[in-house]
């Protein structure tokens, strides 16, 4: 992690191979920022590239360091288009965190608030204005309690909007634990459908499409064992997929058979793993001896001035959404 963003050698190779001399972001083809990350690290543009369409996508990390122009893939089986047809910038979060790297700015606490679970690492994503306000917290209140700190932080975050549950108190006190990531699963105003919304960051749309479909199927064993098929089988006549084309937010229309009350339905969607998930999550330390730890790091720079910065990147990174 770096020292003055959280983000990575790679990240910050990408950063500054998207930053304009005159300050004003412009898109560039993948191909050449990568070009530029290779001469800079040494690293193959192959095993960049992952890293860049990791900073682009809106659903991997709450604060997106890139914006990406052309086919930046799907959260399903969509993959991105190769380098030489995509574009990408910095964007406004991403040049907060450069600065900060560079040292024009106070640290700000971007790899605190993205997390790592995005590639299989240990550490949740948290609410933005949590982490900031908790920062600005213990600067301006050195002996506000961890009790506080954690409260003001709040649970593990993800942008897709999931329901999340888990031993939160054991998170915050630096203990491994595992977290339950939950779609959005409500009957419709008619009562025809039943639909699932904010389907979990690390689930594949399409393959949980799939799977509920295939759960609805007639099995060829199901004579011979009706007792079992009651219980596997999907009273479904019908499964849509209606999510938005760029996968910003996912929607499953799931149609009951006839005479299944989408109640029903709707108690069976909630236990098929895709509709859930889980991930298992670490802090290296307590929480609120992290963002103490941090705030003392930096204590001889003006913190406030680059969370204000950060808080108005946000903002306008927020507004083109």
């Amino acid at each position: 992690m770096g020292e003055r963003s959280g983000a990575g050698l790679v990240e910050c190779a990408i950063l500054e191979a998207l930053h304009s001399t005159d300050g004003r972001p412009r898109y560039r083809r993948s191909a050449r920022v990568l070009a530029a990350v290779e001469d800079r690290i040494g690293l193959a543009p192959g095993y960049a590239y992952e890293v860049l369409v990791d900073l682009a996508r809106p659903w991997t990390m709450p604060l997106s360091l890139v914006s990406g122009q052309g086919n930046y893939g799907s959260r399903g089986n969509d993959p991105a288009a190769n380098y030489r047809y995509t574009e990408a910038r910095i964007s406004p979060v991403g040049q907060v965190a450069l600065a900060a790297e560079r040292g024009d700015l106070a640290p700000v606490p971007i790899g605190l608030i993205n997390g790592n679970v995005y590639r299989e690492g240990t550490r949740p994503p948290f609410r933005p204005q949590g982490v900031i306000e908790a920062i600005r917290e213990v600067i301006q209140r050195p002996g506000v309690t961890s009790k506080d700190l954690i409260g003001i932080v709040g649970p593990p975050h993800f942008m897709n909007g999931c329901a999340v549950t888990g031993d939160f108190a054991a998170l915050a006190a630096g203990r491994a634990t595992v977290l339950r990531l939950q779609a959005r699963v409500t009957v419709s105003d008619d009562h025809s459908s039943v639909m699932i919304e904010n389907l979990p960051p690390n689930a594949n749309p399409d393959e949980t499409a799939q799977s509920i479909a295939n759960r609805a199927r007639a099995r060829d064993w199901a004579p011979r064992y009706p007792g079992l098929h009651r219980q596997a089988h999907l009273p479904l006549s019908d499964v849509r997929d209606q999510s938005s084309q760029a996968r910003d937010t996912d929607l499953l229309v799931c149609v009951p058979e006839p005479g299944t009350a989408p109640e029903h339905l709707r108690d069976q969607l909630m236990d098929i793993y895709g509709v859930y998930t889980t991930v298992s999550v670490a802090l290296p330390r307590p929480l609120a001896t992290t963002l103490r730890r941090w705030a003392e790091a930096y204590a001889t720079e003006d913190l406030l001035t680059s969370l204000t910065a950060l808080e108005n990147a946000i903002r306008i990174q927020s507004g083109r959404r």
